[in-house]
């Protein structure tokens, strides 16, 4: 599908595929450095330091438990430079795109306004919602005010991903690719498609492109985000609707979807109030729909001391505080016990497709 918006409300200097582009070629300059300096540390230091921890633990013994996984890679030089390369980068990402943003915060708040009457996209918002304590607590990845204290924040997210994915998503590219790859149920039946958690909307304008003849719902809690995704929807000319709504609470009707789609959720909230939103997409698809969560993979047994050190490190200092939890869960175990059936596809982000 070919996006032919009607109406266009540019402020600044127009786009860098779908997002605002920045106020200043300087910002973009910058944090083009940033995204690759990001990139260095991902791609090149990286796999040296995963090698030289898990040498270590084999040399000395398993560690028992994540207090003796940090005191054994902690001192370790390339591991201790890694880990200083992505504090840094993330701090410097997210500092400029907010201050950049920030010089034109008027005009874009005033961008977002017009843009909220607009069609054909949909958006929802609750004058009473009240964002649970998990969530109002945690400034998600270090973003300043978090997801849902500023205005902006949609903007701000938006750009500071396009530097976290090292220019994987510049266009969309993963987001209409995880899109592409969804499945859907065996019989082949797509009236409507629910993408939870849909933060900027970008894959819940990629189910419409896919399934043009759906009912598209994107949901998410914050509602600047949904506020950015209603606004870039509408620019795309995409027909979805935008709702805010708690994954753990969704208010649609029983056996109401037939595709359910989770990225990256699960990871961002405690373990039970995980499941509890696991329990809600099984009660909202229709007997053969299909689930399908996208999110980090399960702590292997035995433990890799890598994976195990990377993912604490991420949840204590890249403000994840959920994230560490979530991958001794058993999520696996208890996706098996709710659903049908359960394919799951092992990876770093690893796949776990459902049937109910």
């Amino acid at each position: 599908m070919t996006h032919t918006p009607t109406t266009r409300v540019d402020a600044g200097r127009g786009f860098i595929g779908t997002m605002t582009a920045l106020p200043s070629y300087d910002d973009e300059s910058y944090l083009d450095f940033v995204e690759g300096l990001r990139g260095f540390a991902l791609r090149k230091v990286t796999p040296v330091a995963a090698t030289q921890v898990r040498r270590e633990a084999e040399q000395r013994g398993s560690p028992q438990d994540i207090k003796e996984l940090r005191a054994l890679a902690d001192p370790i030089p390339v591991v201790a430079a890694r880990n200083r390369l992505l504090r840094s980068t993330q701090g410097m990402n997210w500092e400029r795109v907010l201050q950049s943003y920030d010089t034109r915060r008027q005009e874009l708040e005033a961008e977002l306004a017009r843009y909220q009457v607009m069609g054909p996209a949909r958006l929802e918002l609750d004058p009473d919602f009240t964002y649970p304590e998990y969530y109002d607590s945690v400034h998600y990845h270090r973003q300043p005010g978090g997801y849902h204290d500023d205005p902006l924040a949609g903007y701000i997210y938006h750009y500071g991903t396009k530097v976290f994915h090292i220019g994987g998503n510049d266009h969309d590219e993963s987001k209409i690719a995880n899109a592409a790859a969804t499945s859907q149920p065996a019989d082949g039946h797509v009236t409507r498609v629910l993408d939870v958690a849909c933060a900027i909307g970008s894959t819940t304008v990629a189910f419409k492109e896919r399934w043009p003849n759906a009912e598209v719902w994107g949901v998410e809690a914050s509602a600047p985000l949904l506020r950015y995704a209603h606004a870039r929807a509408v620019r795309l000319g995409a027909e979805v609707n935008f709702s805010q709504r708690l994954a753990e609470d969704l208010r649609f009707p029983d056996e109401h979807f037939d595709v359910v789609y989770m990225s990256t959720l699960l990871h961002e909230m405690p373990v039970e109030e995980g499941r509890r939103a696991l329990r809600e997409a099984h009660r909202v698809l229709r007997p053969g729909g299909v689930l399908e969560i996208r999110d980090m993979q399960q702590a292997s047994s035995p433990i890799d001391p890598w994976a195990d050190y990377n993912r604490d490190f991420d949840s204590r200092f890249n403000t994840e505080p959920y994230a560490y939890p979530f991958v001794h869960s058993g999520v696996s175990t208890f996706l098996e016990e709710l659903f049908i059936s359960v394919d799951i596809t092992p990876g770093h982000m690893t796949i776990w497709r459902c049937t109910a």
